[in-house]
């Protein structure tokens, strides 16, 4: 049996269809209300390469400031446990200044529904099925 996370905004991460875990949602959502929240700790760029390598990549976020600088944040909460989807049902923000991550619903979506982002990678490095 896998450990079902419950947040106090009604948000809980369990079992996903796409594989692992994923974040669901505990009520209704209407497209274009703030989701949730998190604060990130952002990795110095010689880090980059532990990343990389590790299963850490598949829970960060591409925080690189410039073309020649590479570099990560860690959120941590519970949007650290969106899938990937190509026609994602929330919306990702980064907030540099404030050191945060906002989700956004993309569109209504419905309580139990699994919170989808697009991970925005030019080849996406694992399979997804969706359906």
């Amino acid at each position: 049996m896998t450990h079902k996370l419950a947040r106090s905004n009604g948000l809980h991460v369990g079992p996903s269809r796409l594989g692992g875990r994923g974040l669901f949602s505990g009520a209704n959502i209407a497209a274009g209300d703030l989701v949730t929240s998190a604060s990130v700790l952002v990795l110095p760029p010689e880090q980059t390469g532990h990343v990389d390598e590790g299963m850490l990549r598949h829970y960060v976020f591409d925080w690189t400031p410039d073309a020649e600088t590479a570099q990560y944040a860690l959120a941590f909460g519970e949007i650290s446990f969106c899938n990937h989807s190509a026609q994602p049902n929330c919306r990702f923000e980064l907030d540099r200044e404030q050191l945060c991550v906002r989700l956004y619903a993309a569109r209504d979506v419905k309580k139990g529904e699994e919170l989808t982002i697009d991970y925005a990678y030019e080849e996406f490095p694992f399979e997804v099925v969706e359906g």
